[in-house]
């Protein structure tokens, strides 16, 4: 703002003052400068007092910028991106929570929840509806593993002969493992040796052997085997999202119809591609065309394609109808429909869940259409089943400490801001240190000029009007009740049970100090009380603090007083009432940076662009500007007068050797002179 003031000297007297020819009092014999220094102090003493108050000034913005800044920090508080919040359920949750089954099923508690051991037992998880095709990948399933001992595979050209099934017919990862192995061998010896590979593949439910061509080789064709109960095999390099279309057989086009989201939905959605595109082009125009209600992905190792609902439950549901105007190709990408049948459907299925909370004897069930979900303030997530007959544990605590860490921690950041503003504004002004002038500051050291300006900075806000009225409303937030519900007709009823104070019931052992001269710090008197209140009525303790009201302010009336204040907790009055003065949590942290709420305009906005300071509001710019105004005016005055004055001690400088001259000249015709 410093750049709008004018300067503090007058061009043009400066200029005129400037080329004045100054003569010295050497006819004369007076000392000019000291003379015309005199004559115009009376100018430079208004200059000096206008600077010092204009400083002063400045100096109640510096300090009303440090407490600003300390009022935002106390905001942290009351702005829900801060981790100090307190403004939430969240900073008042005394509960803890352990799990017994993590693998089954994992919580999380709020504030509201009961203490004790919570026994789950999960029956059904909840599921996405979903279509999944067969395999399109080479692979034939092993359901006896004894049939595989000494059985003859034919690859056309070639054929091998497998060894003895040794350790019984057991199938897992290991025997089927060795059975790969044992064809990798044998396959080893023939023409197909790095053509053909075969692996184990387990696809969750069933084990299959998963035979892989090389890119480069010819096609091969696994024989149809009576032992086996296996179809001839076409043997293929696998599919995964890059393949094409037509690697899966498709010759000309790929259409059909998706529903989605519910059994009901009667607006299908029709997809269709070419055999050019890859199956991620199809992916990806089921995904646009159902705008992500609906994903279609494969299996890379199975080569299964299936589609799913983004939704969980029962009423998720996805039907796939063929579309085409030929053959069908929905058969090629493993889902097998009739031409003209009324389509394949997949459904979601709901969780199912047994709960029995402490205190009661029996299990409650319930249907939830997620695998996570909220029941009288625990929070649950279901990732396994129970088997029949057994439960897992959640184990719920409580523990106030935390809470009563959370309150010292406020009472203690709301103290200091308290003890700063009751300093600036009960501190005594000592007269005697004054801002130094110019002249002053020129005969003092750095740190002879620092000691004194300390000293002249105290007492600069003192009975300040802002900071008097800031602190007596935060004081009255404290003891002024708090109602659940408030009737002005009736102040006897809704109020919450529990109240500021040490004393009476329902007190939580907080009050101010006693101590007068402490300006109304917070102090936990009780701290039995408080942790009292917190573990057997945490929820009017949560009322007390951060309980919002549901009233619309009426814009007639102040905000205390109000219904709403009434009906709001402490932090909520106390963010309220900090807002006006120094606006939103968040904003403006630096003190000077806004100039909402009532302080910030006083400190940081000017009114006064005039050279009158008729339309200024008397905030502190307006101040400083109004005082930049008068050095200037006072310091063209200073100027016009030195000017004024010079102008005639030099014309007395020139008659008086107007008339040394003639002296001069009439002493040597007179013969006179010596």
């Amino acid at each position: 703002m410093s750049s709008i003031y004018p300067s503090s000297t007058s061009t043009s007297s400066a200029n005129s003052s400037s080329k004045l020819l100054r003569i010295s009092g050497m006819a004369s014999g007076i000392d000019t400068d000291a003379v015309v220094k005199s004559m115009v102090s009376n100018y430079q003493s208004k200059i000096d007092k206008a600077n010092q108050a204009k400083q002063t000034v400045q100096w109640q913005q510096e300090a009303y910028r440090g407490i600003i800044t300390g009022i935002k920090g106390l905001q942290d508080y009351f702005d829900p991106l801060s981790s100090k919040y307190m403004m939430s359920g969240n900073s008042f949750n005394t509960n803890s929570v352990t799990n017994s089954d993590s693998a089954i099923v994992s919580a999380t508690v709020s504030s509201s929840a009961k203490t004790g051991n919570y026994k789950v037992s999960v029956q059904q998880l909840a599921e996405q509806a979903k279509i999944e095709g067969d395999s399109r990948n080479s692979m034939i399933q092993v359901s006896n593993l004894s049939k595989w001992s000494e059985v003859k595979l034919d690859f056309g050209s070639d054929s091998i002969t497998l060894g003895s099934i040794a350790g019984g017919t057991e199938i897992n990862a290991t025997s089927m493992s060795n059975l790969a192995a044992d064809i990798n061998s044998k396959l080893a010896s023939t023409s197909l040796n790095g053509k053909i590979s075969a692996s184990y593949v387990n696809d969750g439910t069933n084990s299959y052997i998963k035979y892989t061509k090389s890119a480069s080789a010819d096609s091969v064709t696994l024989a149809a085997n009576t032992t086996l109960g296996t179809t001839a095999t076409t043997i293929n390099s696998g599919i995964s999202s890059a393949s094409k279309l037509s690697d899966l057989g498709i010759s000309d086009n790929i259409s059909f119809s998706l529903a989605y989201d519910t059994a009901t939905n009667t607006t299908p959605v029709s997809i269709t591609a070419n055999s050019n595109s890859t199956i991620k082009d199809l992916m990806d125009k089921v995904n646009s065309a159902t705008g992500g209600a609906v994903t279609m992905s494969i299996d890379n190792t199975t080569g299964k394609i299936s589609f799913q609902s983004k939704n969980y439950g029962s009423s998720s549901c996805i039907t796939i109808k063929d579309q085409s105007s030929g053959v069908s190709n929905l058969s090629n990408i493993g889902i097998t429909i009739a031409k003209n049948d009324t389509g394949k459907t997949g459904a979601g299925k709901d969780a199912i869940v047994s709960i029995t909370e402490p205190g009661q004897t029996k299990a409650s069930t319930t249907t939830q259409s997620s695998n996570q979900f909220t029941i009288n303030g625990v929070s649950y997530n279901l990732t396994g089943v129970n088997e029949s007959g057994k439960t897992s544990n959640v184990n719920v605590t409580s523990n106030s400490d935390t809470v009563v860490s959370n309150v010292k921690k406020f009472i203690e950041d709301y103290n200091t801001i308290i003890s700063t503003i009751n300093t600036k504004l009960t501190e005594k002004k000592n007269t005697a240190y004054a801002p130094l002038t110019d002249a002053q500051r020129e005969s003092m050291s750095d740190t002879q000029i620092t000691t004194w300006e300390s000293k002249a900075k105290v007492g600069i806000l003192r009975k300040d009007d802002y900071l008097s009225s800031l602190m007596t409303q935060l004081r009255g937030t404290l003891y002024s009740p708090v109602y659940s519900s408030y009737d002005s007709t009736d102040t006897s009823t809704g109020k919450v049970a529990l109240t500021f104070g040490s004393y009476g019931t329902g007190a939580i052992g907080i009050e101010t100090s006693e101590d007068l001269t402490d300006g109304g710090k917070i102090v936990i008197k009780d701290e039995e009380k408080l942790k009292n209140a917190i573990e057997n009525n945490m929820d009017d303790f949560k009322k007390l603090f951060i309980g919002s009201s549901s009233s619309t302010l009426d814009s007639n009336k102040t905000y205390i007083g109000s219904k709403e204040y009434s009906e709001d907790g402490i932090f909520k009055r106390m963010d309220n009432i900090i807002r006006d003065y120094v606006a939103s949590p968040g904003i403006g942290k630096d003190g000077t940076y806004t100039t909402a709420g009532y302080m910030n305009l006083f400190v940081n906005k000017q009114y006064d662009f005039s050279s009158s300071g008729s339309s200024g509001k008397n905030t502190l710019p307006d101040q400083v500007y109004s005082k930049t105004l008068s050095v200037s005016k006072y310091q063209t005055q200073l100027n016009d007068a030195s000017t004024r004055y010079y102008a005639k001690f030099t014309a007395l400088e020139t008659a008086m050797n107007k008339l040394n001259a003639q002296q001069s000249s009439l002493a040597s015709m007179l013969g006179t002179s010596s």
